[in-house]
């Protein structure tokens, strides 16, 4: 094959076209084992695609939410008790029978005490809000 004297570029040339022959002639293991190919049935493909497949999980994932998006929403046509109990203590520094922000109860407070004592005056507050629109002229499908 190679031949005494012969010039450096003919001996490589030789040695590349060995080296590209037994490249291209040599068996490639990954191409002749292939794996057992599996037939799906339809119910099979789609829990293989659920399982493997994370797009298809977030788009059940979304479709469950905007159900649920539904189901709240149809919670505006039923009836609404809000109810409230509060306690409070006033000393002679503040305005006893004050209440906190809420929509139960009108935010009111109580009277000023007479004197500058060093008693105190407990308030409480208890209240029930029933709310129901049966009709709403269109407002929720507007909304």
């Amino acid at each position: 094959m190679f031949e005494r004297g012969g010039s450096p570029a003919s001996c490589g040339r030789s040695l590349a076209m060995v080296l590209i022959s037994v490249l291209f002639c040599a068996p490639s293991t990954a191409q002749t084992t292939r794996p057992g190919r599996k037939v799906f049935t339809l119910g099979e493909a789609v829990d293989y695609a659920l399982a493997h497949y994370p797009a298809v999980r977030a788009a059940m994932s979304q479709v469950s939410a905007a159900q649920a998006g539904v189901s709240a929403a149809r919670t505006i046509y039923l009836p609404q008790a809000n109810a409230l109990w509060q306690t409070n203590r006033g000393t002679r520094n503040n305005i006893f029978g004050q209440l906190l922000p809420q929509s139960v109860i009108p935010p009111i407070s109580g009277p000023v005490l007479p004197s500058a004592d060093n008693g105190s005056a407990w308030g409480s507050a208890a209240g029930v809000l029933v709310a129901w629109e049966p009709f709403d002229f269109g407002y929720r499908n507007a909304t």
